[in-house]
């Protein structure tokens, strides 16, 4: 494969495999979304009214946080191997009133690009955070006109069931529905994303792949240690993607009324301490 990345929130803008000449990748056009696959945090999806409180204080911040706007820097580079580093400063803090470190690294491992995104708390109190990934790939990727035949093979047995979601607040609600599988497949159709994001919790699967209309699952994605995941594309315009994205955190609900350290699915690092959020994208064919 040969993988794009930017400095720019150090995200992933292509994938590229070299037998099929397949952009396995969304191609960021905003007619659609304009990005590719941000990174989230210190925070996913939305807060309630856009706000959360913190020791008394209230910080306002937009949804899935903001190391997606900052450029990082490239730490390393090499053949296969690429690192981005960010860390807190007085611009974050108006923000984020914590210190930290991390890094981004991207490893090429035959047809597999490998993710790890390392958080380190530097300062000395608690750190109260959520990080996510959000990637969004080709979909269709076989010339077709859009994503009919096309579909998630979830590696499961039984149906998913999937915590509500309002699209125009962008919170979760304090109900459940499920979507309903075949042999652990869920068939796009034209209005399959047309109520937003599927929000699934509690580790029901750790492996998602797409799957073309010949039946072939042409990329995966795991994620083993992700408790939550989200499955995405633009509401109610059929768009050529289709977004799996690993979570450790989650929007807040309709409801919630109380402070950072109370965020359901969020994560409190120790001064010192490090959280290590990863996942894997595979694209079949190509090893």
């Amino acid at each position: 494969m040969k993988v794009e990345v930017e400095s720019l929130g150090a995200e992933l803008k292509s994938v590229l495999g070299k037998k099929s000449n397949i952009e396995y990748m969304w191609c960021s056009n905003p007619e659609y979304y304009k990005r590719s696959a941000p990174n989230l945090f210190p925070i996913v999806g939305s807060l309630k009214d856009g706000v959360y409180h913190y020791q008394g204080k209230t910080y306002k911040m937009g949804q899935h946080g903001y190391v997606r706007d900052v450029e990082w820097k490239v730490e390393k580079k090499d053949e296969n191997t690429l690192v981005f580093t960010h860390q807190s400063d007085d611009t974050t803090k108006e923000k984020y009133p914590f210190d930290y470190e991390m890094e981004l690294i991207y490893h090429m491992n035959g047809n597999r690009l490998e993710i790890t995104w390392n958080i380190k708390n530097t300062g000395k109190e608690k750190m109260y955070f959520s990080c996510g990934f959000h990637p969004c790939f080709s979909c269709p990727v076989h010339g077709e006109a859009d994503k009919s035949g096309y579909g998630y093979d979830m590696h499961m047995n039984g149906n998913v069931i999937c915590r509500d979601f309002d699209v125009e607040s962008g919170l979760a609600l304090n109900s459940e529905s499920e979507l309903k599988l075949e042999n652990g497949f869920a068939a796009f159709t034209k209005d399959f994303f047309d109520n937003g994001a599927y929000v699934i919790e509690n580790n029901q699967t750790h492996e998602v792949s797409l799957r073309d209309p010949e039946g072939k699952n042409y990329l995966n994605v795991y994620f083993p240690e992700a408790p939550l995941f989200g499955l995405w594309s633009a509401e109610k315009k059929n768009a050529p993607y289709a977004a799996i994205e690993p979570w450790f955190g989650r929007c807040d609900k309709e409801d919630f009324n109380g402070s950072l350290e109370e965020r359901e699915w969020g994560h409190a690092l120790a001064q010192g301490a490090c959280f290590q959020a990863a996942y894997t994208i595979e694209i079949a064919g190509e090893d």
